[in-house]
């Protein structure tokens, strides 16, 4: 019988196993399911894509955020929690016994009891945990601030590597043809063995350069995957190039915008309101704490059948008050609160003076990009595209050497590689600087 018994639970035990398998299974691919993009979706990012699109989808997908989100409605549920009164506690007793009295045997005994803060306790706490949900807030703020951010550097440094791939492609394209050309004047005695050598050895570092950018762009498109929260196997289409404008904002400005607006800050100076509250909840709780008592006795018939008040149940109401008698102890849970705060303060002082030095240094690299930019169009290009026409003339009036033109090429082409370095260090550099103060510049 025991066996059966046995062999019973053990096949409902299995069942029961197999069942969870088969759900986790199930809610795994619906998770799964849930996660991937839609093919329409997929479609469009192979065909192309653009920073307001994926600003959407990381901000709609990003875990990070999820997880942000999820703690700050978790903070949320912790109000009623801290500002509802303790649970009462219910009594039941049995006179293993039995007592007996003038009224009668007591027998069962029933009490409640409640205990009670002192007042203002529970809002006090209440107040506290409104800072944290504050805080948990900006913190979720500063997750989709990230994000942003994040998905701004890798979609300009994106940028970058295909034009820089596009120029450099066309200049190999070009290096080609004067390759032919030296090697064909070589073997005429029109030109030197150094003008071979140094066409050929140019020519390999640009195959180089392009599976170097063809490298990194694929790790930023695996960058740009993870922030949307999609398969890194995704394909992404080539990125519509973000217009390039100079910003004149005085510092000063950045200034005020990083002192108001930056989430980090905006965290140290609720922390120090919640510190505020937290010192006026731990006076609070140095007071004495109430307790109230109800209870009943069942009682039987008395012995004596005329007696007063035979088998009647007596109640009794009681008060109860803790004695907070430990100056020592109450003493030093306000001390530790306001120690708290005052590190609080420190702590957002600290930050302040950090932040504005990580201003300045932002600020420098955002004014010298743009220096960069306007050195090299306004100069550096069009000296070496007039050097390039030079080059040419003398190559096709003069010396046939082909190393004069090939230096001008080459110093073209860094010039151009420089000044998308430039444009691009701009841009994130104004992203970098968009983290900073805690939004975008522009209005």
């Amino acid at each position: 019988m025991i066996k059966r018994i046995s062999m019973t639970w053990l096949s409902l035990l299995m069942v029961w196993v197999l069942f969870q398998v088969e759900f986790s299974a199930q809610a795994e691919e619906a998770a799964s399911a849930a996660e991937s993009l839609p093919e329409s979706a997929e479609a469009a990012l192979a065909d192309g894509i653009d920073l307001p699109t994926l600003i959407r989808l990381a901000v709609e997908r990003n875990p990070k955020l999820k997880i942000a989100r999820a703690k700050w409605q978790a903070t949320i549920e912790k109000y009623p929690q801290v500002t509802a009164l303790p649970d009462p506690m219910l009594m039941y007793s049995y006179f293993a016994r039995s007592v007996e009295t003038r009224v009668g045997p007591q027998r069962h005994r029933l009490g409640f009891s409640q205990a009670l803060p002192y007042p203002g306790t529970l809002d006090a706490a209440g107040r506290v945990t409104v800072k944290e949900i504050e805080i948990q807030r900006v913190k979720y703020e500063k997750v989709v601030r990230d994000v942003i951010v994040d998905l701004k550097l890798s979609y300009h440094e994106l940028t970058y590597l295909q034009r820089a791939r596009q120029v450099t492609h066309q200049n190999q394209q070009l290096l080609s043809q004067i390759l032919n050309l030296a090697t064909t004047r070589y073997a005429s005695s029109e030109a030197t063995l150094n003008d071979v050598l140094k066409a050929q050895s140019q020519l390999a570092q640009l195959s180089y350069d392009l599976i170097l950018l063809r490298e990194l762009e694929e790790v930023e498109k695996a960058k740009i995957n993870a922030l949307i929260s999609v398969s890194s196997q995704t394909p992404l289409g080539p990125p519509a190039p973000a217009a390039y404008t100079a910003h004149d904002i005085p510092i000063s400005d950045l200034q005020t915008k990083v002192l108001a607006g930056q989430q980090e800050l905006q965290i140290a100076d609720l922390m120090i309101q919640k510190a505020d509250e937290a010192v006026a909840l731990a006076k609070l709780k140095t007071k004495p704490r109430f307790k109230l008592d109800l209870m009943t006795v069942e009682t039987g018939e008395g012995l004596m059948p005329d007696a007063i008040d035979s088998g009647k149940n007596p109640i009794s109401i009681g008060v109860g008050i803790s004695i907070p008698w430990s100056s020592t102890k109450n003493r030093s849970q306000i001390q530790e609160a306001e120690l708290n705060r005052a590190a609080a303060i420190e702590n957002k002082r600290a930050m302040e003076n950090s932040t504005l030095a990580n201003l300045r240094k932002l600020y420098f690299r955002l004014e010298n990009a743009r220096r960069l930019v306007d050195l090299y169009e306004d100069s550096l290009i069009p000296q070496a595209e007039d050097a390039i026409e030079v080059a040419e003339t003398w190559h096709q009036e003069g010396t046939k050497s082909v190393a004069g033109f090939l230096e001008t090429q080459s110093v073209w082409l860094n010039f151009n590689l420089a000044r998308l370095r430039a444009i691009t260090d701009y841009q994130q550099s104004l992203a970098r600087l968009e983290r900073l103060i805690g939004g975008s510049i522009s209005p």
